[in-house]
């Protein structure tokens, strides 16, 4: 347990000069964190006082108990906060369209508005149990490589009954 969690900080070195951008770009995008006490709380961030505050704000949206650390939560701005999926699966964004992925199928989970999961194509499918087990420890290549096929099977069953011209409106620039 404890390299894993020593391990994620080297991971997540940002070059100083690149800091504003970096920031900016995570701003734009929010990032979901649980706070747990006195009641879970679903928070976004989007405002950084600095490249240690995104990079905690990182790992703290990451953060599973007992996975990462052998403590039950971690402290972010003087506050008790866990992963941002227990209580902001799928955060809001202000995109027009977004197509929401989930690794996990949905229906088992019950969540709504999922659009790209295994429930799209569900045959010769594991249980949602292991597939949470190969989210904290992953599986071996060969099982890594089928998820993949599995997952693009999925996004094509998708793309089959929502062509592109139906969600992409070309007056809309890309940023």
């Amino acid at each position: 347990m404890k390299a894993r969690s020593l391990a994620l900080p080297a991971v997540l070195v940002l070059p100083l000069p690149c800091c504003p951008i970096a920031i900016t770009t995570v701003a734009t995008n929010l990032i979901a964190i649980t706070q747990i006490v006195w009641r879970p709380k679903g928070l976004l961030i989007d405002q950084f006082d600095s490249k240690e505050d995104l990079i905690n704000a990182l790992l703290t949206s990451s953060f599973i108990p007992g996975y990462l650390a052998p403590r039950p939560a971690t402290l972010f701005r003087n506050r008790l906060c866990i992963d941002g999926g227990l209580t902001l699966f799928m955060p809001p964004t202000c995109a027009p369209q977004t197509v929401r992925i989930c690794a996990f199928p949905a229906s088992t989970l019950r969540l709504q508005g999922i659009d790209i999961s295994p429930d799209c194509n569900p045959e010769n499918r594991l249980s949602t149990r292991q597939l949470f087990n190969w989210a904290l420890e992953p599986a071996d290549d060969a099982m890594l490589d089928k998820l993949f096929e599995w997952g693009y099977l999925d996004a094509a069953v998708w793309g089959e009954k929502n062509p592109v011209g139906l969600i992409v409106q070309e007056d809309i620039p890309l940023e």
